[in-house]
Order: structure tokens, then C-alpha cells, then sequence
């Protein structure tokens, strides 16, 4: 076992970012009706608390990276475990834990067995009424709310009894993406950090992956655990297929062209072929 020690980063409980916007995490829109019936539309601002129990219709200033990334990742996974039956992969599903007090975030990336009709159409994922919880979470870290990602939803998901919680962070300091991963697992009603191998990867036994940086630390890569060959997304697969058709086209043209020019060569040796 790797026991190398790290340390999660903490920002201060009441940080103040003093952006001057007062939508810098994003807004919720309140709908009433005039007397006429006519709907008026007002727009409140929204507070970090407000991200660790989302409505249906909030606007989060989450940026272009997160989006793609866990878009991305939600690709990833269904194709991992697309031959495991009864395994889910959800994006940004509120989870209604149904305990008392404890909030209710909508994870980047939730994974959950023996879902009863998952194809239906969901805005949230009530545990009581489902019979069934995420046995795995993964979150990608959004500057606005680095605090709640890092340091108050591992409580959540302990609480909530979430055997896995990973963290991917891709640092963005000074506009320059640089990953790390962090990691939880649930023994017993403790959540005990994963410490990451040399590569920075942190295995997921939940999953059966490795999840860490690339060599640069410029993207997120999940890794079969058996093979530890990188797992693509659809997009990627696709682009790789046609990198590799390309390839294989040029390889047949360079090879058919040299075989034209031996036969010229043998030709004007007068050997006839």
C-alpha cells in the first residue's frame, strides 16, 4: 500500500472573493403571475450554500472546461461499464438523500447500482423512494466553489454513505490547467483518504479504475484497472478510429507507390514482372 502523505487544500470557512458581481456563482429564477395571469420574471443571486442544495433551473457559472470535462467523463464511464448490468452513470442528478439535515448536492458524475427504470426521465434521484444510493461520486473541481467541492461535501457524502468520493482538481492557476486527484473511501462510518500512486493516480475499488492526471497534468485520464490501458470517450474513440484508418490508407499508398517504383526500376533493367 502507497502511503505517501498529502493534504487536501482548504480555502477559510467565510471566504470572500469581493468580485463585485453579484452573480459570480450564478442566479435562480423566481416566476409569479400578475393579476392578468401574465408571468414576471425576477432573478436572484446565488450563494455557495445555494450549490450544495440546487433547484431545477439554476444557472451555475461553471465555465466551458468543467462542462466539457464532465460531459467527457460521463462518456468515459457509460462506455466502461456499458457490459455491467444494472449500473447506471448519472451527470449532475440531484440526490435526495432523505436525511434530515443534510443538504443535497447534484454530483458532477454519480454512480448507481440496480436503478429501477433507468432510463426514466429524472430532475432528481430520491434515495428513499429508489431503494438504491450512489456507491460512487466524482467531482471536478469549479474555481467559484473549490471550497464546497473540497471541504464540505466529503462530510456530505460520508454522512450519506457514499462508499467512494473522488476529487479532480485541475489547479487553473494563472489560466494553466494542472490535475490532481484526491480520493475517500468510505471504512466503516469513516471516510479514510486514497493515497495516489507515483503517477498521482488514485485507484477506485468501486470501480475497478485508476484515475489521475496525464504526464502534464493537462487532462483527467481514467485507466482500466485490469489493462491500465487509458478508457476513452465516444468522441475520442472516434477520433482515434480515424487516425487510425488515415494511417493504415497511408501506410497501403506508400507501400503500393514503392511496389510501382521497384517495378519501373526492374523494368528498365528489363526484367518484366
Amino acid at each position: 500500500m502507497n502511503t505517501a502523505a498529502y493534504s487536501l487544500p482548504v480555502l477559510p470557512e467565510n471566504t470572500d472573493y469581493d468580485t463585485g458581481d453579484e452573480y459570480y456563482y450564478g442566479y435562480r429564477t423566481d416566476i409569479r403571475y400578475d393579476e392578468n395571469g401574465k408571468a414576471l420574471f425576477s432573478y436572484r443571486p446565488l450563494t455557495p450554500e445555494d450549490f450544495l442544495e440546487p433547484e431545477e433551473g439554476d444557472v451555475y457559472m461553471q465555465g466551458n472546461l468543467h462542462v466539457n470535462e464532465v460531459i467527457r467523463l460521463r462518456s468515459i464511464f457509460r462506455h466502461y461499464l456499458k457490459n455491467r448490468e444494472n449500473v447506471t452513470v448519472y451527470c449532475d442528478m440531484k440526490i435526495e438523500w432523505g436525511i434530515d439535515g443534510l443538504p443535497n448536492p447534484a454530483p458532477d458524475i454519480s454512480i448507481i447500482k440496480d436503478v429501477k427504470e433507468p432510463e426514466k426521465p429524472r430532475g432528481t434521484f430520491y434515495v428513499p423512494e429508489e431503494g438504491v444510493k450512489p456507491f460512487f461520486i466524482l467531482e471536478v473541481v469549479s474555481p467559484r466553489y473549490r471550497n464546497e467541492d473540497i471541504d464540505k461535501k466529503p462530510e456530505i457524502y460520508r454522512k450519506a454513505g457514499v462508499p467512494e468520493y473522488i476529487i479532480a482538481d485541475p489547479g487553473l492557476r494563472d489560466n494553466k490547467i494542472s490535475y490532481t486527484v484526491y480520493g475517500y473511501r468510505l471504512i466503516g462510518n469513516r471516510y479514510v483518504k486514497i493515497h495516489p500512486d507515483s503517477r498521482g493516480r488514485i485507484y477506485c475499488q468501486t470501480l475497478d479504475v485508476r484515475i489521475g492526471p496525464s504526464e502534464f497534468k493537462d487532462r483527467l485520464i481514467v485507466y482500466d484497472g485490469q489493462t491500465d490501458e487509458e478508457i476513452l470517450s465516444d468522441e475520442e474513440r472516434a477520433a482515434a478510429e480515424s487516425k487510425a484508418r488515415m494511417l493504415a490508407e497511408i501506410r497501403a499508398d506508400s507501400a503500393e507507390e514503392e511496389l510501382r517504383q521497384l517495378k519501373a526500376k526492374l523494368e528498365a533493367l528489363g526484367i518484366h514482372t
